[in-house]
């Protein structure tokens, strides 16, 4: 495959001595190289999490919290069988597919989705996650640079250059994330159900309040709410 010329720009400050990995390229610039609205890269976390490690301001990272908060959307496709996700409109999407996430995706202006698995073989690392404001086909060259991208962001996230693993391989999740790990205990302890019902549980209640999965999290944490077991 060969890169466009802005793509290869990127390849070239990703690829350079001491670029720092991802924070070489601003997501804004390789959005602007694909033709996107938005990009973002989540990383798999050991143990079935994920962590987003990279992305576009505004509506990116709030498409990532609507996929986490529902428990679907393209990249939880890709992390579950590495194949390409390349939506180009959400209208056309049988609704079995994505039954809550694609009409709330829609609400935020997404109209296209293209995701991409970062990946050694069989084993998935990360998910490049591209966005779109505007319905329509890939145009020519855009899979490829995409593609691209994942294989340098990997390599990037590796510390291929330094010679040594990433620590995201094997952490928990930090940030937000881990504080909706701990919301996530306290309600099991509250309802006397599994860390899998309890998030259900907070998920099903963060989508009904249409309000961000960290945010209701963060009210729990707090004890600013708390979740009762059904009369």
């Amino acid at each position: 495959m060969t890169a466009s010329t802005g793509m290869a720009a990127i390849m070239t400050a990703l690829a350079s001595p001491g670029s720092g990995g991802l924070e070489a390229v601003a997501p804004r610039s390789c959005a602007e190289v694909l033709g996107m609205t938005g990009v973002a890269v989540t990383a798999l976390i050991a143990g079935g999490g994920q962590e987003l490690l990279w992305r576009t301001d505004g509506v990116s990272a709030r498409l990532d919290d609507l996929q986490f908060t529902l428990g679907q959307g393209p990249t939880f496709d890709v992390a579950a069988s590495g194949e390409l996700v390349l939506e180009s409109d959400l209208a056309d999407v049988p609704w079995q597919r994505w039954p809550v996430f694609t009409p709330a995706a829609q609400e935020l202006g997404v109209q296209a989705v293209f995701a991409v698995p970062l990946q050694i073989g069989a084993i998935r690392l990360g998910v490049l996650l591209a966005h779109r404001d505007v319905p329509g086909p890939l145009r020519a060259g855009v899979l490829a640079d995409m593609t691209i991208f994942a294989d340098a962001a990997m390599d990037a996230l590796m510390g291929h250059d330094a010679g040594s693993p990433t620590p995201w391989l094997s952490r928990p999740p930090s940030g937000y994330r881990a504080e909706i790990h701990q919301a996530t205990g306290i309600i099991s302890v509250q309802l006397s159900v599994t860390q899998a019902d309890a998030l259900i549980r907070m998920r099903a209640f963060a989508f009904s309040e249409r309000r961000p999965l960290a945010e209701v999290a963060a009210d729990i944490v707090a004890r600013t709410l708390r979740f009762e077991l059904d009369p």
